[in-house]
């Protein structure tokens, strides 16, 4: 445990660690206010307070600050209260305190005054070293005093980034901790991370909206296909922005047969609601194909924005299109989307049923396991309209739940989002029990709303990189598979594999002929959407047509386990073209890849300089702490460590004037001149406290700055 002396020599288990920065006088001069401010800070840390600046002087000729007052930071007074010398207690007298501590003014006469007495010069005018309170007496707690918490810029841009990686602020501080070795030796707290971040608010406050458009004309250069709109408030003010790039309208071309709309989970800094609109590529990656902000989520609101989506699209509506339960929207995609199928999120609405149905449909619950199953059975497995019909009524009236309110107002609603409304509609990879929460809220963990389509392109290299270059572990030895594989991306290969794998668990039931196949499981299909049931499928050789009652291929455009176990029984070796669709074949027939014309050379991809010295600055910090941590109890370590930093500053600092006066012959670079007074000062009673001084360098007349 550290403490202060009153030498000022700190002082752990009885070892010195380290100096107190030679005490300021009148006459010690600084060619900066900057300079004046930083040694004096630096003074105060090493004696155990914290400073602030309590006035300046600007001249009124030059335009500039000519004197500043340094001060503790418990100068002056508080604030009182005013308090009513007579009279009752009314409700306006009673304020509403704060919650939160504050620091204590003791009218502290500790300063430093500097005054600016020529270009380049600012002197010391006045010093008072005494206070009236209790000082700090362990350094190791210096740190967290207020005018000691300074963010270097180095690490401040690089909280930023991680600001911009869509770190919480908690999550940069960790890291930044561990940068250092631990939270032990962080020299700023988390709060002040936090301030860190409203201040990057605070700075784009006002400026983003003018800055956001200016950037979309940039892209528009770039890109003369990107296109972006916006409407204008009763003052002129820019809302409801909207935009595509050229890349999202090129793959809606081909990816326009699905498409979610999601607006219930991230809003801006000015409470305007995010409104991405999300396509599933070929890869069976999520990219979005276009994005705006809404001002309000009404009827008008989302007519103006579907309305821009299809203009930009060429006019042509998605063919399907799934959202949340919203009245509003609905209302919206009848006018705009008019071809479109439209579909609600069952997720969204099985959640907003929970908040009244918790128990009903709490499979955890005393003795509703059997009812939260049956429910569960009535949605999900229910292939045909038909079918839901006979076990929702049969679910009904076997838990006497024909009156309740709840469930009819689900029922009514049943053309919205029961699966068995859309088994012949394209959503992929939507029905399976297997997932238990819908589309939308699975793409909050992977789309930032920030991004377009080209932020997914590094993502979609990959799985093109894998489908090119990798062979698939081929699990059967069925010709198919080897069909597939060059036909297929590598997910949907995967996905097809899975199928084929799957239809080893059935064999077939002739009903009529060729034409009529009952697909029948031995046991029970380990796949949870198909389980026992019996499927038939329907068949022509003749034309090539086939249909199964699971709809696999209209849902997913991927053929089911029960059509491949029905050519194997018809001996069918390869699958037909028609079953093969482009969206998910390997071949690119609409792709955000941007070709590099003949006579352009190819770039190597490689950080920014300034990531570059980010990082090298972090890893600097990070090393020199774990190299000396543990030698900083031990005197020789110490003594070691110390001369090779002197040696390295040294270094740096002949560095430096070996590029300035490249750059600028004849001059050298700014130093920080300590200049002793006229008048000899009295000397320090402890040599030992001198000696470290010495040690540390602080003793010398002028210290050089960055």
């Amino acid at each position: 445990m550290a403490e202060t002396t009153a030498d000022g020599v700190d002082v752990e288990d009885g070892v010195e660690v380290l100096s107190t920065p030679q005490e300021p006088f009148v006459g010690m001069s600084f060619n900066t206010s900057d300079a004046a401010k930083d040694y004096y800070s630096s003074y105060a840390r090493h004696t155990g307070f914290s400073i602030r600046i309590d006035t300046s002087r600007e001249s009124k000729k030059a335009n500039e600050k000519t004197k500043y007052i340094y001060v503790c930071q418990k100068a002056g007074v508080n604030k009182k209260e005013k308090v009513a010398d007579d009279g009752s207690i009314t409700e306006k007298k009673i304020v509403r305190q704060r919650r939160g501590d504050y620091v204590d003014r003791t009218h502290c006469p500790a300063r430093m005054i500097v005054r600016k007495t020529s270009p380049g010069h600012w002197e010391v005018v006045n010093f008072e070293r005494e206070h009236n309170h209790e000082r700090l007496r362990k350094f190791s707690l210096t740190k967290y005093l207020k005018s000691h918490r300074d963010i270097p810029a180095e690490e401040k841009e690089f909280i930023k980034l991680l600001h911009g990686c869509c770190s919480t602020t908690t999550r940069a501080y960790q890291i930044m901790a561990e940068l250092y070795g631990g939270i032990e030796n962080y020299p700023y707290t988390e709060v002040d991370a936090k301030n860190l971040r409203v201040e990057y608010r605070a700075e784009y406050r006002g400026k983003d909206v003018k800055a956001m458009l200016e950037y979309f004309e940039e892209l528009k250069k770039e890109d003369p296909e990107f296109y972006y709109s916006y409407t204008l408030d009763e003052f002129d003010r820019v809302e409801n922005p909207f935009w595509v790039d050229g890349a999202a309208r090129r793959a809606y071309e081909l990816y326009s047969d699905c498409l979610s709309f999601d607006t219930t989970y991230l809003t801006n800094a000015y409470n305007m609601t995010c409104a991405p609109f999300i396509g599933i590529d070929r890869n069976g990656i999520t990219i979005q194909l276009g994005c705006g902000f809404l001002r309000n989520e009404k009827t008008e609101g989302f007519v103006w924005l579907f309305t821009e989506f299809k203009k930009a699209m060429g006019g042509k509506d998605p063919a399907n299109i799934i959202t949340d339960q919203d009245i509003a929207m609905k209302a919206a995609i009848a006018e705009v989307f008019v071809s479109s199928v439209h579909r609600n999120c069952r997720w969204h609405i099985m959640e907003n049923a929970r908040k009244t149905m918790g128990p009903f449909l709490d499979s955890k619950g005393d003795g509703k396991q059997e009812l939260a199953d049956d429910f569960k059975d009535c949605i999900d497995n229910s292939f045909t309209p038909a079918e839901f019909e006979q076990k929702w009524q049969a679910f009904l009236d076997k838990y006497e739940l024909n009156n309740d309110e709840r469930f009819q107002y689900l029922y009514d609603m049943r053309h919205c989002w029961i699966p068995a409304y859309f088994m012949h509609c394209f959503f992929p990879f939507l029905q399976t029990t297997a997932r238990s929460e819908g589309f939308n809220a699975v793409l909050k963990r992977y789309v930032n709303p920030k991004n377009s389509i080209l932020n997914f392109v590094h993502k979609q290299d990959l799985q093109e990189a894998a489908t090119a270059t990798k062979v698939p572990r081929y699990l059967t030895g069925h010709p198919m598979e080897h069909q597939m594989k060059k036909a297929y991306t590598r997910r949907l290969f995967n996905v097809f594999q899975h199928e084929l794998q799957l239809s080893s668990s059935y064999y077939v039931v002739r009903v009529e002929g060729d034409d009529l196949i009952d697909v029948v499981p031995y046991r029970r299909c380990p796949d949870l959407l198909y389980g026992t049931w019996i499927f038939r499928v329907t068949s022509s050789r003749v034309e090539g047509l086939y249909s199964c009652t699971c709809c696999k291929f209209d849902r997913d455009g991927v053929l089911c386990c029960h059509i491949l176990k029905v050519f194997d029984a018809l001996a069918v070796r390869e699958v037909p073209d028609r079953y093969i669709l482009p969206r998910w074949s390997v071949e690119t027939v609409v792709d955000s890849e941007v070709e590099v014309a003949a006579n352009e050379p190819l770039q190597e991809a490689q950080i920014t300089d300034h990531g570059k010295h980010v990082i090298r600055y972090n890893r600097m910090c990070t090393n020199f702490n774990k190299i000396v941590r543990p030698f900083m109890a031990d005197d020789e370590g110490y003594a070691i460590v110390s001369k090779q930093v002197s040696a390295l500053q040294s270094k740096l600092v002949a560095l430096g004037k070996r590029r300035a006066s490249s750059v600028f012959p004849g001059l050298e670079c700014e130093q920080v001149d300590i200049e002793q007074p006229a008048a000899p000062r009295p000397q320090n009673k402890s040599r030992k406290k001198n000696k470290l001084i010495n040690r540390r360098g602080w003793g010398s007349k002028s210290v050089t700055t960055a």
